[in-house]
């Protein structure tokens, strides 16, 4: 996984704000519109957990799945945003929906 600096700055920022020891990348859902992927905050980090940054861990599953993609922060619109670039590409998945066309 790459994080990115503009990343990584405001994931530190949020945990600080919000007390919280890091931040936690998940995936989870399988529905039509295929896997639903976000940050959110971890209160305890587990024994299986890989530490990616100083604020920043994520659980097994959600590694392996996510393993090929680029966690970005993009301030350049309006309401700036994290970003997830390539999150399925190491299952061989985009998270497009084969029957209605959404995406994840």
């Amino acid at each position: 996984m790459v994080i990115t600096p503009a990343a990584q700055e405001k994931i530190k920022a949020l945990c600080e704000e919000h007390n919280s020891l890091a931040a936690r990348p998940f995936v989870r859902g399988m529905g039509c519109s295929g896997m639903v992927h976000g940050l959110g905050f971890a209160e305890e980090k587990y024994p299986k957990d890989r530490q990616l940054t100083p604020y920043l861990i994520i659980d097994p599953v959600a590694y392996s799945i996510m393993h090929e993609a680029t966690i970005d922060y993009d301030i350049t619109g309006l309401n700036p945003t994290f970003v997830f670039e390539n999150v399925f590409k190491g299952v061989g998945g985009t998270g497009m929906c084969g029957g209605c066309g959404g995406a994840q």
